[in-house]
């Protein structure tokens, strides 16, 4: 399979001192967004779902590639309604109660009957899970909670237990309302406002004992529960949010289920878990804040994100940052280091599209933008202008054809040669993330083409006659 990028410069009608026309549009019509440690994910009102992150060789965006993007992809599934990640593997709940899986498999997490080191690049539905009301994932488990209260588990949910390819049972469990999962546990919120806990006890003299689903003591009435690494959290009807190790090997073993209050959290209205032990909240007045909790501490302080102030959900990756969902449908992001400092919050953009003679080309990638250059997928958009694609892994070479033209690409040494002749540095290619690109503008003319970028519909228009 041909992963080669092309890459053109902005049109020339772009002057210099001129605001970036590719930073002025925003993702925008967001409902829902997600994070799992390796991607993010924003549900639209239309129900199509965009991921961007990803892992190399892994199908996590589920758009058909085992390519990760940094700008929003189109995942192959319609009607959503949630969508969970854990480290390789994604869940998504439709409106119908039905729920799908992308990504890798290898202890059976995405719950098709099977554990395989296949991976799954587009969702696949799971077969025997109906009237499905909430889906959460970590590491390689999974958790489905259904319209009738109960919990469903499958993949490795925990250090013992040999990992289930099918969703099973978790028995022992009042009716719940809500899920939520850790590293190698799980906690459900019932009906009644308790906590429950369940998975891998982690401690110092005790490394593999398993509990079963216990209620942690000490805590208010609880409206919504929240787990980050081997620690958990839970918001009282009261507004204020309360933290715990559910397990502990390392640093020390702390002390399990017991509830403290985090300060700086009051009138909290949603809670989430985030990448290496963060947690996030927002409140009524519409500020985030987060706090970091790998480390053993008398007590946690949540940290307000600075410029944030109409948002009411948030989503933390480990390894692609903080998102914000502000109540205009938009998205702000930000990142946060170990010592808990919180990076200036930008608005997510939205993918710039390409048109060839007015109809959208579908991309394995969207164009992403450096420098005032944007890369797009090589055989996406010169196939159809007619040219005809050679590439060889093995030497990281290849060739663009199209009548009298041969335009070769040699990666390794980063040069370019039009009809035997060597280009300028200029259009030389280049690697990023491991992709080759190439000068679109400079190729597509070779061909025939011509290349305008429309700032309004936020669209490169390739025609050609």
């Amino acid at each position: 399979m041909l992963f080669v990028v092309i890459v053109f410069s902005l049109p020339h009608r772009i002057q210099a001192g001129e605001s970036n026309a590719y930073q002025a549009k925003r993702l925008s019509n967001v409902t829902v967004v997600a994070a799992g440690e390796r991607s993010v994910y924003a549900i639209k009102e239309d129900g199509t779902v965009w991921a961007w992150g990803g892992w190399k060789r892994s199908g996590l965006l589920g758009n058909g590639y085992p390519v990760q993007s940094v700008s929003p992809v189109q995942m192959k599934i319609s009607d959503a309604h949630d969508v969970a990640s854990g480290t390789g593997h994604t869940l998504l709940l439709k409106k119908d109660g039905t729920v799908w899986a992308t990504g890798s498999n290898e202890d059976g997490q995405l719950g098709l009957g099977t554990a395989s080191n296949e991976i799954v690049l587009a969702p696949v539905r799971i077969e025997g899970l109906n009237n499905i009301k909430a889906i959460v994932a970590d590491g390689n488990q999974s958790l489905a909670l259904k319209s009738d209260g109960t919990v469903w588990q499958w993949g490795r949910t925990d250090r013992v237990n040999i990992p289930s390819s099918t969703p099973v049972r978790v028995e022992g469990l009042p009716a719940g309302v809500s899920i939520a999962a850790g590293s190698g546990s799980a906690m459900m919120l019932d009906v009644e406002g308790n906590v429950y806990v369940w998975g891998t006890v982690l401690t110092e003299t005790n490394p593999d004992k398993i509990r079963k689903p216990t209620r942690v003591s000490g805590l208010k009435k609880s409206t919504a529960i929240a787990a980050s690494g081997k620690r958990a959290a839970a918001l009282a009807e009261d507004g204020t949010v309360w933290t715990w190790n559910n397990s502990k090997l390392y640093p020390t073993p702390g002390q399990l289920l017991h509830p403290t209050k985090v300060l700086q959290a009051e009138g909290v209205q949603h809670i989430t878990g985030g990448g290496g032990s963060s947690f996030g909240l927002t409140k009524k007045d519409g500020t985030v804040w987060m706090w970091y909790s790998y480390w053993d501490q008398p007590a946690y302080t949540a940290v307000q994100i600075r410029g944030i102030h109409d948002a009411s959900h948030m989503a933390s990756s480990q390894v692609w940052g903080n998102y914000a969902l502000l109540k205009n449908g938009t998205l702000m992001t930000w990142e946060m280091d170990t010592l808990g400092q919180f990076s200036k919050p930008e608005p997510v953009q939205a993918p710039i599209q390409i048109q060839l003679n007015g109809e959208v080309i579908p991309l394995v990638i969207p164009p992403v933008i450096i420098n005032n250059v944007s890369y797009v997928p090589l055989r996406g958009v010169f196939e159809p202008i007619g040219a005809t694609i050679e590439w060889n892994q093995g030497n990281f070479t290849g060739k663009v054809k199209k009548g009298n033209t041969v335009i070769e690409i040699y990666a390794a040494a980063e040069k370019l040669s039009l009809n035997g002749q060597f280009v300028p540095d200029e259009f030389n290619p280049k690697m990023f993330h491991g992709v080759t690109i190439v000068p679109l503008r400079f190729i597509s003319e070779k061909l025939g083409a011509e290349v305008k970028w429309n700032a309004a519909d936020y669209t490169v228009h390739i025609n050609i006659q």
